[in-house]
């Protein structure tokens, strides 16, 4: 099999954390040639959708886990898989990377699929389950967020399309200064619209990302937050730690999983707290080493293993 991975700088992955790296050397280790191309050299030239694509051999020490073998200006269409893991934001470009990407789908297997990644907002798309998730507004205006925040002695504020915890805050309607702080999102954002939340304390438990593999659960990790910080990411300083679901919250998932499917979704992360769904990542879902590491699942193996069998029933 031919996979070619569209990823952020692989220069700069750590390799004992990095989910896409470890798609990579799963795949490799089963024989599978590997390639490695940037978002940004992708193109429509004369009919055919191209990027510069590098054949590498990854290995997992730091500093020294990428070779390049050989690189050229090479056709999308000539691959049996192509994943799609870059991170966010999911911005203009990001989308019209999607558009691009849908051409080569009649001949290759694209993971996640381009109408899927541009479809499943991993923010906004939480709304389709409006009954598992805590009470939540998304707008522009000023007054209405004001409006909506007063109802709730703390909210969270947060940006649509940034991923991390990147600008997730924490405010109430009574706080000197909150409009401040709301003005300062929503002018970070562009013009995009925000999200407030009523805060749920339940988060100081920590959160759950649960991995949805072909419409199944096939995995959790807990995430604890550090140092007096509300959020949980382990991008900004949160702990990884051994979980379980509770019935409720695995109905809940099995429910999204099997709805993701029919959107081109092979492979999500969900994030649940306090038993609500809070969000859906289809872009580049991460943990999976961390998962490892805690004795769950390989889901690495577990993802090769599908894609070899999209790619086999392709052919």
């Amino acid at each position: 099999m031919k996979l070619a991975v569209q990823m952020d700088p692989i220069r700069d992955v750590k390799v004992d954390h990095d989910t896409s790296f470890a798609f990579m050397l799963e795949a490799q280790s089963r024989g599978h040639d590997i390639f490695y191309f940037s978002p940004r050299s992708v193109r429509f030239d004369a009919g055919v959708v191209r990027a510069d694509v590098h054949k590498v051999r990854v290995q997992a020490v730091q500093g020294e886990h990428v070779t390049f073998l050989d690189g050229a200006s090479s056709s999308l269409h000539d691959y049996d898989a192509v994943l799609i893991r870059q991170d966010p934001p999911f911005d203009l470009a990001y989308y019209a990377n999607t558009l691009l990407l849908d051409l080569i789908e009649e001949d290759v297997v694209v993971l996640n699929s381009p109408r899927g990644v541009r479809n499943v907002s991993e923010k906004l798309s939480a709304l389709r389950w409006k009954q598992h998730i805590a009470p939540t507004f998304v707008g522009s205006d000023l007054e209405q967020i004001r409006a909506f925040c007063g109802q709730f002695p703390q909210v969270v504020l947060k940006p649509l399309f940034w991923m991390g915890g990147q600008g997730v805050i924490r405010t109430s309607v009574d706080a000197p200064d909150f409009e401040e702080r709301a003005r300062e999102l929503l002018g970070d954002a562009g013009a995009d619209p925000i999200i407030a939340q009523q805060f749920l304390e339940g988060v100081f438990e920590g959160d759950k990302r649960v991995m949805v593999l072909d419409g199944k659960v096939v995995g959790v990790v807990g995430r604890m937050p550090q140092g007096g910080d509300f959020r949980a990411n382990l991008h900004v300083g949160g702990k990884a730690v051994a979980t379980d679901l509770s019935p409720a919250e695995r109905a809940i998932c099995e429910e999204v999983g099997r709805d993701l499917i029919a959107d081109g979704v092979l492979f999500a992360g969900l994030d649940l707290i306090g038993g609500y769904l809070n969000e859906v990542n289809v872009t580049s879902p991460t943990l999976v080493q961390e998962l490892r590491r805690l004795g769950g699942p390989d889901v690495a193996k577990l993802f090769i293993d599908a894609v070899e069998r999209r790619v086999a029933a392709r052919a």
